[in-house]
């Protein structure tokens, strides 16, 4: 690969990319990501997730100081501490060490779009959470579904997500959009199945003014038009200073797809949806089970 350039700031896709199906990091891909960041390149997650998902086990990486959030709704500088930066959007945040995150980027949706959106998901029995400040928003009924959502699935690359304080439960998600619309950076919904996401899908593109990608097969999520996390990513390689050609951005599915077309190097992993390896540069051989990001690291020569 010596037509790549040397990457300066790589980001990371978690489910199904950085995080294995166990939502781990294997020791192999820790340690190679703390060789690139001792030679001095920026690492760090790129998420359909909102911050307070973002997993222990990755605010603790090495050098970890930035995460792309919401599908680019949000960059965050975590600052010294990132898992307290985290912690600070728990709903039981006073139990934890907490210290404020910098928005370095903040672009929730307009009001409208984001009625109109909540309106659309609730004709439909799925298990919804909306991203708001970097918190996750849910009802008690959602987590039910959520449960029933883990209980059964088989084959999926997403990670598990414990209820350890990252989800904020709500009585009534219809009261709190009549008081938090305005603020609403991200939708994602979890259908029963991938068919009945696909027939959905058609009505969520035509939302005026929304941004649509799957996550999953069974899934949609939305934000604002022009939202996404290749705009976010070389939003901050502008801020720190890096040319496009020098960013690189490692995916597998389909709400990968603006970063991996934007950056300047696309790496995809061998579990990546098919139509998104044909936008990459490089292919792991190894799946996100396999250590296929310290692979790619070592072929980019990290």
């Amino acid at each position: 690969m010596s037509n790549l350039i040397h990457p300066r700031l790589i980001a990371l896709d978690l489910d199904g990319t950085l995080l294995d199906r166990q939502g781990t990091v294997t020791p192999r891909t820790r340690q190679a990501i703390a060789d690139a960041v001792a030679q001095g390149v920026v690492v760090l997650p790129a998420t359909g997730r909102p911050l307070s998902n973002l997993p222990p086990v990755v605010a603790q990486l090495p050098g970890i100081r930035y995460a792309i959030t919401s599908n680019g709704a949000a960059v965050w500088d975590l600052g010294a501490d990132p898992m307290s930066a985290v912690y600070s959007r728990y709903w039981n945040a006073a139990e934890h060490r907490t210290t404020e995150p910098t928005a370095l980027i903040a672009r929730p949706m307009p009001v409208e779009l984001a009625r109109e959106a909540f309106a659309l998901y609730m004709e439909y029995p799925g298990a919804l959470s909306v991203f708001c400040d970097g918190r996750t928003y849910r009802d008690r009924v959602g987590m039910a579904r959520f449960g029933v959502r883990y209980a059964r699935r088989t084959g999926s690359t997403e990670a598990r997500q414990p209820n350890d304080g990252r989800f904020t439960v709500v009585n009534d998600l219809s009261e709190w959009m009549s008081r938090h619309a305005h603020e609403v950076e991200k939708f994602c919904m979890f259908f029963d199945t991938p068919e009945e996401a696909q027939a959905a899908l058609p009505r969520f593109y035509a939302l005026e003014g929304a941004e649509v990608v799957q996550g999953a097969p069974d899934n949609i999520e939305l934000t604002a038009k022009g939202v996404d996390k290749g705009t976010a990513l070389l939003t901050l390689a502008d801020r720190l200073g890096i040319p496009r050609e020098a960013t690189a951005a490692f995916g597998d599915s389909e709400n990968d797809r603006a970063m991996l077309e934007k950056a300047g190097i696309a790496a995809v992993m061998a579990n990546g949806m098919p139509q998104i390896k044909a936008l990459a540069d490089l292919v792991s051989t190894g799946d996100c089970d396999h250590d296929g990001v310290a692979e790619l690291f070592e072929r980019l020569g990290l």
